[in-house]
């Protein structure tokens, strides 16, 4: 193998198998070049790297990925790749460690993020996104005792989330602000009128069974990367046994982008009326809005020309935004 100067720190090994086994069982791995990545979201450490091979007598080449994460996300993608979800990159790992975090392998989608809740974004890119999505939460309705060790989103969950991590501080920051209280005055009773029930008001999703499945939790564009038309969703950390409706209203944000996703849905065999779907993602978007709130706030506050992004919000929260 012709490797290049400072290969010391590449998982070769990892490398070489995760190639042999997700992408060509014949090919022989002949160099690795260690490429630069732009850091995610999340934090985690991760690396790009351009492999080259032979395979059947020919030259090849393509990219991976490798990221330091936990042993649940590691799970989550085993499920998921078990399962051949077209819409999940592949992934693998030596599984070697003992500890919550370990090296996995995954394929490169590359940079390109799906459009935010305020960009343009046409009806064929909703709907490719909402069958994938479909596909992920049809495929493990059924999971429940298989997926037993996943977390289960509960109403201590939905507070402390909201209270304790993310809207609350942010709020209560936001409104020490008299630029902010003017500018917002008319919205502020009906979003505080909103986050006094919501916890209460998530019963009627979370008591919906044959709504629970394996959701991702955290969709945002940073989570979701295209590559030739196709969606791809990523970073499955924070993903939980819940409601699907909470997968929803971040990127489907209207009832008429949503209707994607249920007609989706129905092509798996749920069928949902529309009358309940709407009553559900009702509630689900308000949950979001204020779940996702916090960031526009301190956005907001550094740069008061960015109040389009707090008005996405509270349009969630209050509805006013759904219909749009």
């Amino acid at each position: 193998m012709n490797e290049p100067d400072g290969t010391d720190h590449i998982p070769m090994v990892l490398l070489a198998q995760t190639l042999a086994r997700c992408i060509d069982p014949l090919a022989q791995l002949t160099q690795v070049t260690a490429l630069d990545i732009q850091p995610g979201m999340s934090g985690a450490s991760v690396a790009r790297y351009r492999i080259s091979y032979r395979s059947g007598g020919l030259d090849a080449a393509t990219s991976l990925v490798t990221k330091v994460a936990t042993r649940h996300e590691w799970n989550i993608l085993r499920q998921l790749n078990t399962q051949q979800q077209p819409n999940v990159p592949f992934a693998y790992s030596l599984d070697e460690s003992d500890g919550d975090q370990l090296l996995v392998c995954m394929q490169h989608i590359g940079d390109t993020r799906r459009p935010t809740s305020l960009e343009p974004i046409t009806e064929l890119e909703l709907a490719a996104e909402a069958v994938g999505l479909a596909s992920i939460h049809a495929a493990n309705f059924a999971q429940a005792a298989a997926l037993a060790w996943l977390p289960k989103l509960d109403h201590g969950y939905l507070a402390e989330m909201l209270f304790q991590r993310t809207w609350r501080p942010a709020w209560e920051q936001a409104l020490t602000n008299p630029a902010f209280v003017e500018t917002f005055g008319s919205a502020i009773p009906r979003v505080e009128a909103a986050a006094a029930t919501i916890v209460e008001d998530m019963t009627s999703l979370l008591d919906d069974v044959q709504a629970q499945t394996l959701i991702h939790a955290d969709i945002n564009p940073s989570n979701v990367l295209v590559q030739q038309g196709i969606p791809y969703f990523i970073d499955w950390q924070t993903a939980v046994w819940g409601p699907l409706y909470l997968d929803l209203p971040h990127h489907h944000c209207t009832l008429a982008q949503a209707e994607h996703y249920r007609r989706a849905l129905a092509a798996h065999g749920y069928a949902i009326p529309p009358d309940a779907f709407a009553a559900h993602y009702r509630v689900a978007a308000r949950y979001i809005g204020l779940r996702y709130m916090w960031w526009t706030l301190e956005y907001w506050l550094s740069d008061p020309t960015q109040t389009a992004w707090v008005q996405h919000y509270i349009g969630l929260v209050t509805g006013d935004g759904i219909a749009a």
